[in-house]
């Protein structure tokens, strides 16, 4: 954990970038080409008219297979519309063409409820509705091209979610992040519809985050992300959820990208195995080169290196259906030899020498069939490795600065998962989903420490195994008319380990008019902890185990929200959404005069000299989000995000305080524009800038008397998290320059 201080110096690098993208074509054109699907039953959909609203003369229609490509389109920013008989038309507006890369645009439509003599609803894609059917409020989706225009995003998904309503930031060097009050250990992450690990660099035992996203944004495809009442497919998260998909590769064209920054050197690669072939790759792989910076910055004597790889193949076939395997994978490393002089000794540079290093890889394959014309299953294989290894030595000043050992830790996680989903849309009104997932985790962890108080080794974590989490879910939406659609569905999870287990019924409506939506939402949602947790323990290295942990329950929350969006002059959409959580079965201390709740953990090393943990404890959040959204268009975007909110728990004694994460407040300000430039305004020059406001984290205030007299830090009782940090301002700012080329773009 102590490696972690030094590693957020990191942040400090993620700036300019230069993109080098490969293209066969010579005049400043480019293809855009996609894939469009029935956005309940997933068939791809024959006969669609895509049309460029600047030049309708440029347009495609879907072919047998449901894909198009336009030709030939000048590069610049266009809005493109599909329209198809029986269905809701659909726009996306002011998507950025250049001249480096094929533009990849895929759309699903909805069929429309009017008879085709009525006036057609039109949708607008970019109004960062979710791309999952079944999420009907505090879900929205997000693009490559949010990450990478939002300024402080840094092409990392999950400091771009900082941008959205009722998300703010764990820390500032850190891209944890904290929904609505809830820790960020209670964010799932999923790739390609089924659990990973964390996929960061330089995070912590249980943790959701780290300094660095392994995931490259240029792989991604639009994406969802959710904030609370999740559809009953979404299992295994109390406060957040990342849904993440990889895109397909260029099945036209081979392409490739170059890039090298102050972070690492990039390499990147996609296209068709065979031309003319259905299949496909997309390769990405990532080299920092923070050691060739280590002359010119300090890192506070210890320099952390990573890289990471990840990689997609899609084979569609005519009989078989659709196989993909992807993959995703990170190794970094954080090394720090002390200075044997203890005069230098401070908080920047302790006593202590550090050997620090993770690795995390996931790899699946996925199935897709469909069974008629209405119904498809979708499978999903995985399996995923993450291990991290950490030894910390001290130097003795009186002993002619002699190397002793003070902690070790050693924690490997090896999970399978598989994942089957059956859905059929059974008519214009009714849709169907059903699943079932099961993993079998393995793990060994060993981690002990040198107590100087008591001059002996102690353990906190031992322990080898491995266990099963099963789950189970249905869910129905309904369309009761062009304006209200109800969609219910219920979740089951069983958590072997202990035995303990979950029963969860969700439902939401939505109403909808041409100019206002209305939602309510309401759901049980439940996730056991890290395995860390349970087998977490103080004892001599030598005592026999107890785990008195390890009966814990799952955490559970009911989840309540009501939505209201509508869409203001300008174009200008407005969201609100006012929600409480009600968390229970939260493990606290037994311990009447303890203050501690998980609840307040960011990682396991929060569990700190903890007695047994019992299920006792419960906590609430509830709150306001509000936001004025401005989409790209014309050049310029904007956004207004508020969140006021309250995030309390309840002790083992009863007593009830504020969370380690209730800021209170936070307000986000955010813009960009960008303008042509040079011949014939073939380049594009961006700036983006955004504020960020919001209220401390809290604290327990510290009784120095009794620090003082113990030699060790000694906390106020019955005052837990009563003070709060200063309030939280900050600013970033962004500036980049598109520069086209007839092969190529460069991005500064």
């Amino acid at each position: 954990m102590l490696r972690i201080k030094y590693i957020s110096v990191i942040y400090l690098l993620l700036c300019t970038a230069l993109i080098s993208q490969a293209q066969t074509k010579k005049q400043l054109t480019q293809t855009v080409r996609g894939l469009v699907k029935d956005s309940e039953s997933n068939q791809p959909l024959v006969g669609v008219l895509v049309v460029l609203l600047d030049n309708t003369q440029l347009n495609a229609v879907t072919d047998d297979n449901g894909y198009y490509t336009i030709d030939n389109v000048p590069i610049g920013r266009h809005t493109i519309r599909y329209t198809y008989m029986g269905y809701e038309e659909r726009t996306a507006a002011e998507v950025l063409v250049t001249s480096g890369k094929t533009l990849e645009l895929n759309m699903t439509l909805t069929e429309s409820l009017q008879q085709l003599n009525e006036v057609t609803v039109k949708a607008t894609n970019g109004t960062g509705e979710a791309l999952n059917e079944f999420a009907t409020i505090s879900a929205r989706s997000f693009s490559v091209e949010e990450t990478k225009r939002y300024a402080g995003s840094l092409a990392d998904p999950a400091r771009m979610a900082m941008n959205f309503m009722g998300v703010s930031n764990g820390g500032d060097m850190d891209n944890g992040i904290v929904v609505r009050g809830n820790s960020p250990k209670g964010v799932l992450w999923r790739l390609e519809g089924i659990e990973i690990p964390s996929p960061n660099h330089f995070g912590s035992l249980g943790t959701s985050g780290g300094a660095i996203s392994m995931l490259n944004p240029s792989m991604l495809g639009t994406s969802d992300f959710y904030t609370g009442a999740f559809p009953a497919e979404m299992g295994n998260a109390l406060s957040g959820v990342f849904d993440m998909n990889f895109r397909n590769g260029n099945k036209d064209r081979r392409e490739h990208t170059f890039q090298i920054g102050a972070l690492g050197t990039e390499i990147a690669s996609e296209g068709p195995f065979k031309k003319g072939g259905g299949a496909t790759y997309l390769f990405n792989y990532r080299y920092s080169t923070l050691a060739l910076l280590n002359g010119f910055f300090d890192f506070g004597g210890v320099l952390p290196a990573y890289q990471d790889a990840s990689f997609k193949i899609n084979i569609p076939t005519q009989k078989a259906g659709n196989f993909s395997i992807f993959g995703l994978g990170g190794y970094n490393s954080a090394n720090k030899d002390a200075t044997k002089d203890s005069t230098k000794w401070n908080d920047d540079d302790p006593n202590f020498s550090i050997k620090a290093n993770s690795r995390m890889g996931v790899v699946g394959v996925t199935h897709a069939y469909f069974l008629g014309s209405n119904s498809y299953i979708k499978t999903v294989l995985s399996t995923s490795y993450n291990k991290d290894f950490e030894t910390i030595d001290t130097l003795n000043p009186s002993s002619d600065y002699r190397s002793v050992h003070v902690s070790d830790e050693s924690f490997t996680n090896t999970a399978y998962r598989a994942s089957i989903l059956y859905n059929t849309k059974l008519n214009k009104r009714s849709t169907v989903r059903a699943g079932v997932i099961a993993q079998h985790l393995a793990y060994s962890m060993d981690g002990k420490f040198f107590d100087e108080d008591e001059h002996k080794w102690k353990s906190y974590l031992e322990g080898e195994g491995s266990t099963q989490f099963y789950q189970a879910y249905t869910q129905w939406k309904f369309r009761a008319s062009n304006k209200l659609t109800i969609i219910s569905g219920l979740h089951g999870s069983y958590y072997a380990l202990n035995n303990k287990y979950s029963i969860e019924p969700r439902v939401s409506a939505t109403y909808q008019t041409d100019k206002h939506t209305y939602t309510l939402a309401a759901g049980l949602h439940s996730r056991p902890e890290h395995v860390s947790t349970y087998l977490f323990q103080n004892k001599d290295q030598n005592a026999t185990s107890t785990y008195p942990n390890k009966d814990l329950d799952l955490l559970r929350a009911a989840h309540f929200v009501a939505g209201y969006k509508t869409v203001l002059p300008l174009g200008i959409r407005f969201n609100t959404e006012v929600y409480y959580q009600h968390l229970y079965s939260i493990p606290v201390e037994q311990n009447d005069s303890s203050g501690f709740s998980l609840l307040n953990a960011f990682d396991i090393y929060s569990l700190g000299d903890t007695d047994p943990l019992v299920s006792d404890g419960t906590g609430q959040n509830y709150g306001i989000d509000i936001s004025f959204e401005k989409p790209f268009r014309d050049n310029y975007f904007f956004s207004l995000t508020g969140s006021l909110y309250k995030s309390t728990y309840t002790t083992y004694g009863g007593a009830t305080y504020n969370t380690l994460f209730n800021r209170g407040h936070q307000f986000n300000v955010l813009g960009g524009k960008e303008f042509k430039v040079g011949n014939n305004g073939k380049n594009i020059l961006g700036v983006s800038g955004k504020i960020l406001y919001s209220g401390g984290l809290r604290e327990t205030p510290i009784n120095l008397q009794e620090s003082i007299t113990q030699d060790k830090t000694v906390y106020v009782n019955d005052k837990y998290f009563t003070q709060r940090t200063p309030a939280y301002y900050r600013v970033d700012a962004t500036i980049y320059y598109k520069m086209n080329r007839k092969k190529s773009t460069h991005s500064i």
